[in-house]
């Protein structure tokens, strides 16, 4: 009996997988294989009816495996061979070819092939060896993701818990609270030192509007993962993260799946978020997700561009993936003061990858993408080879400009959320980290820690109830801080703490608290103590 059909539809996406299991969750991948072992099954079915044979139809359906997944590999090829013929009679640049007419070349090459098999004759020594062949190819992918996931499988499943037991009744009011996180937004002082922008007028707005701005905040951690992870669950991650290895798909699960929404959900609040095109914080399995677009995941992604799929479901990103990250940053300016109208209380985490590269918007934010399309700081990653840009004033203008834009919206998004709120709503503004202009990833020797730990972090409370808050509070106690004075909970506020850990090992978390606020303690510190006249610690 054949069993390697629907074995070798599942091979590519294992394979695919076992390169990125420790980015990517497991349960992404139960998904892809059972529609691709879904697929196969059912072509197999049907060729096997067609043909009068189930081991004709397997062996059709496995040569069909093949021109299904090598759609995106077979297109270069074909546009260096149809560059060079045209160069023979005009000259040209390169050609695009479209998709549609590889796949149509093999859909009549596998129709050739139902052909020839249909009047083959017996096929047992063929199905055999095709058997343990789709077995064995199939075992290699599967041990290597055994091995990367065998310290989270290890693990028993952690679940969200309520941080209180406060029944809700017990609670007066129930405020809409809005978790803003803008991505790499450096602290005042870091601001005008290192990259000569002036945003006082944004932090006046934010007092006269009744804010309390904590003017010493630092990070928890470096890593947007690590520490959107800590704060959601308003714990450190050192238990949280035992005996994962250096596996980070799990940071996901505690954001989509924290403690702070477990707290709430009791008391009848909706989560709400946005797409972002960041795995870690990408949750369509939210009470509300919001996207311009149908989402994908970028592993599924990866599996679509390689397959016919691509051509009816062409990918963006493929064509501008600046224009796309564009697009998912500006509705999610739009949108956000819509959640207001909403009927429930709502947990809105709304996390903006901005100002972080890649430089996307001018300082009126036209796009500039182009404009800087071959330098370093138009990755969509954190930290340059060495921690140094190759020209770093042009970094300092390109960062400027786009803070100074995504600082004049943000402004505008929360007035208009002040505006359109029935009730007085929790707002908090927040960075995950610093910027990175002296930023290593692989060394906390090269890298500015002031830099890279030192945050805006802005709270807007109903009443002006700001007892709990501090200058230097870090987002660790956030929520805490919420939660005792909204939600009658007694949670002990934690240490504040900074911890740095590189890309390799992010779970090897280095205190660097001393000489994060070694800056605060210098006499020219561009910024006062407190930056809210007449907060309870001035």
């Amino acid at each position: 009996m054949p069993i390697y059909p629907p074995l070798f539809a599942a091979y590519p996406i294992l394979a695919l997988f076992a390169q990125n299991a420790s980015e990517v969750r497991t349960a992404e991948l139960v998904l892809l294989l059972t529609f691709a072992v879904g697929v196969a099954a059912t072509a197999w079915l049907v060729l096997g009816l067609l043909l009068r044979s189930a081991a004709k139809g397997a062996l059709v359906t496995a040569a069909a495996v093949v021109p299904f997944y090598t759609v995106d590999r077979l297109i270069e090829p074909a546009e260096s061979l149809l560059t060079a013929i045209k160069g023979l009679w005009v000259p040209k640049s390169r050609t695009v070819v479209d998709p549609i007419w590889i796949v149509l070349l093999e859909l009549v090459l596998l129709a050739g092939f139902a052909f020839l098999v249909r009047r083959l004759g017996d096929l047992s020594r063929t199905t055999r060896f095709l058997n343990i062949l789709a077995v064995v190819v199939v075992a290699i992918p599967l041990a290597r993701i055994a091995t990367a996931k065998a310290p989270v499988a290890s693990r028993p499943a952690r679940q969200a818990r309520p941080m209180t037991t406060a029944a809700p009744s017990q609670v007066a009011r129930r405020p809409d609270i809005y978790y803003i996180i803008l991505d790499g937004y450096a602290r005042q002082d870091v601001m005008a030192s290192h990259f000569g922008l002036d945003n006082s007028a944004f932090l006046d707005h934010l007092r006269q509007k009744g804010f309390y701005v904590a003017g010493r905040s630092t990070s928890n951690y470096c890593q947007t993962p690590l520490s959107l992870a800590s704060s959601l669950n308003a714990s450190y991650l050192d238990e949280m993260v035992k005996g994962l290895g250096n596996d980070q798909t799990e940071l996901s699960d505690l954001i989509g799946r924290n403690d702070v929404v477990a707290t709430l959900k009791p008391h009848g609040y909706a989560f709400v978020t946005f797409a972002t095109g960041f795995e870690p914080t990408e949750h369509p399995e939210a009470d509300r997700y919001l996207a311009p677009r149908v989402h994908l995941s970028e592993f599924q992604r990866m599996v679509v561009d390689q397959t016919p799929a691509r051509v009816v479901w062409p990918d963006p990103r493929r064509l501008d993936p600046f224009q796309q990250a564009r697009e998912r940053i500006l509705y999610l300016l739009d949108r956000v003061p819509e959640v207001a109208q909403d009927s429930r209380p709502t947990f809105t985490f709304a996390h903006i990858l901005c100002p972080h590269p890649p430089i996307i918007f001018g300082a009126e934010g036209q796009d500039v993408a182009r404009v800087h399309e071959y330098e370093q700081f138009m990755l969509f990653q954190d930290g340059k080879v060495n921690g140094r840009f190759r020209h770093p004033e042009r970094f300092q203008k390109a960062y400027r400009d786009q803070a100074a834009y995504i600082t004049a919206r943000v402004q505008r998004m929360i007035d208009r959320i002040l505006a359109g709120s029935p009730e007085p709503p929790i707002i908090i503004v927040q960075s995950d980290h610093g910027s990175e202009l002296n930023l290593d990833m692989k060394s906390v020797e090269n890298t500015d820690l002031p830099e890279r730990m030192s945050i805006l972090n802005a709270y807007c409370f109903p009443g002006g109830r700001y007892e709990g808050l501090h200058p230097g509070i870090t987002p660790v106690n956030s929520f805490r801080v919420v939660l005792n004075t909204f939600f009658g909970a007694h949670l002990p506020l934690l240490p504040d703490r900074s911890y740095f850990s590189t890309w390799p090992e992010p779970y090897r978390f280095i205190d660097v608290t001393n000489a994060v606020r070694e800056v605060d303690r210098r006499p020219d510190r561009s910024i006062p103590v407190d930056s809210r006249p007449n907060s309870p610690d001035s």
